[in-house]
């Protein structure tokens, strides 16, 4: 299940960022075609540009936490797992010797 969850958390990331490419594109374009003077449309350029940049700052800190704080989950689990494994692994040994002990005195 928690594959199917991370593939869809994956999709709607995809998805939003399609959005986001998709109005950054569409602003470039509304800029590049308008009727302004060059001088305009540059600083305009620029304004957008710092602003999307900030934003963009902004979201790629937030996602690398993100992927931060999942590492920390999947690491958690991996440890668990292994201490399960440890101690199944322990617990068979175990009872392997006890049974090899009960062998070796039933021969004598």
């Amino acid at each position: 299940m928690e594959k199917h969850e991370e593939e869809t958390t994956r999709n709607i990331g995809l998805l939003v960022a399609g959005f986001a490419l998709g109005a950054l594109v569409g602003t470039v374009m509304g800029l590049l075609f308008a009727p302004k003077s060059g001088r305009e449309l540059r600083e305009e350029l620029r304004e957008k540009g710092a602003e999307y940049y900030g934003v963009a700052k902004e979201k790629m800190a937030a996602a690398y936490e993100g992927s931060k704080e999942a590492a920390a989950r999947a690491k958690d689990k991996v440890g668990e797992a292994a201490t399960k494994l440890r101690k199944a692994v322990e617990t068979g040994l175990q009872t392997a010797r006890e049974k090899f002990q009960s062998a070796k005195e039933e021969e004598e």
